[in-house]
């Protein structure tokens, strides 16, 4: 499975080299540049980026599955990431992954995920990354019928 960077990514990994002296500190952001890219992480790529960084492959694919934010395989529905930890947990999160099972799971992957660093709008969770915050039952029902 070939893959290859984008121009536009080429260029950012070109700049990322110049700030990383060690080129195993860049494979977070080439994981991070090839999802976004694709929308997952696949082999080709962390072939690729196992040869860039100079790395072995299983030690680029043990960083790509420790980290829930890593994908690698397309999801085939909208994703849905539901923060569960502590801050988004007091304020409701579990009541809004409920919610979103028991009324949307069949159009969206509903995924819960470690922190993703937006406490003060706690709970919160993303739609295809974007981030929303300050949910209620009624707000993400809004939010999901507008989209």
């Amino acid at each position: 499975m070939s893959f290859s960077y984008t121009q536009e990514n080429t260029i950012k990994i070109a700049s990322l080299m110049q700030r990383y002296p060690q080129k195993k500190a860049l494979i977070l952001p080439m994981l991070w540049l090839a999802q976004k890219q694709d929308g997952y992480i696949n082999e080709g790529a962390m072939t690729y980026i196992s040869e860039l960084t100079e790395m072995p492959y299983m030690h680029v694919y043990s960083v790509a599955t420790f980290y829930t934010m890593f994908k690698l395989q397309k999801s085939q529905k909208r994703v849905i990431e539901v923060c569960r930890t502590l801050s988004c947990e007091l304020n409701g999160s579990e009541t809004i992954k409920k919610h979103l099972v028991e009324n949307y799971s069949k159009d969206y992957e509903i995924v819960e995920v470690e922190c993703m660093g937006a406490c003060g709008g706690a709970p919160m969770c993303t739609l295809d990354g974007k981030y929303l915050e300050n949910l209620t039952s009624a707000k993400i029902d809004e939010v999901l019928h507008a989209n």
